[in-house]
């Protein structure tokens, strides 16, 4: 055998012998796959956030009112819920969400929670030229608008929580009447979201009864 055909064998086995890996590519790879869990994490947690209100902003309250009805019909009440169809007051840049509606007509009353970011808060101090404060439990003022022109707004804030980022202002609307004599039915009732210095209100449906949607939940009332 010629020494250059032992010179040929002699790359063929040094071609074939597994290389060692990069230790610079390893780091790379586990940087990536640390990026990649920590920002499916970030946006779980903000999904979870997101979605979850403290239990005083989403249970039932029960005020004087309430309470009186509550014991006039020994504990049999009717307390109906709905689904918000459009839960904000801009479907590009919401300012304020709505959830946990409590609707009871005999009672003539009606509460909803109104949620807002402290960012939201920040953006209105720029514009308006003065400092406001995302804490201020009394910040907005609200009123219910109904599709007739009436409005209701004799309220409470029952419970005002702070949760990250996020403001919950749970209200409490007496007054209400859904079913008024010798007028028409509210067909959908609006929440008004109104700041000191601005004009324009911040709307929110929060409750509709009509022909086109009319679904509620009744609510299993324990206590």
């Amino acid at each position: 055998m010629s020494d250059y055909e032992r010179y040929g064998d002699y790359n063929d086995i040094e071609e074939d012998r597994p290389r060692s890996k990069s230790p610079v590519m390893l780091v790379l790879k586990i940087l990536v796959a640390v990026v990649c869990v920590g920002v499916v994490g970030l946006i779980a947690f903000r999904l979870v956030l997101f979605n979850r209100y403290p239990d005083s902003a989403k249970d039932l309250y029960f005020n004087s009112v309430l309470e009186s009805h509550y014991t006039e019909k020994n504990g049999e009440i009717s307390v109906k819920t709905q689904s918000l169809r459009a839960p904000y007051d801009d479907p590009d840049v919401a300012s304020f969400f709505c959830d946990h509606l409590y609707v009871i007509e005999d009672a003539d009353q009606l509460q909803i929670t109104v949620r807002y970011n402290t960012a939201t808060v920040r953006n209105m101090s720029e514009q308006l030229g003065r400092e406001l404060s995302a804490d201020n439990k009394e910040l907005f003022t609200y009123r219910l608008v109904d599709n007739y022109g009436r409005v209701y707004g004799e309220y409470e804030i029952a419970a005002f929580e702070k949760q990250m980022m996020y403001r919950y202002v749970k209200l409490v609307f007496d007054s209400v009447d859904f079913a008024p004599e010798g007028a028409e039915a509210p067909e959908w009732i609006r929440i008004e979201i109104l700041l000191e210095g601005k004009e324009e209100a911040y709307m929110v449906p929060v409750y509709e009864n009509h022909e086109k949607y009319s679904k509620f939940d009744e609510v299993d009332v324990r206590r």
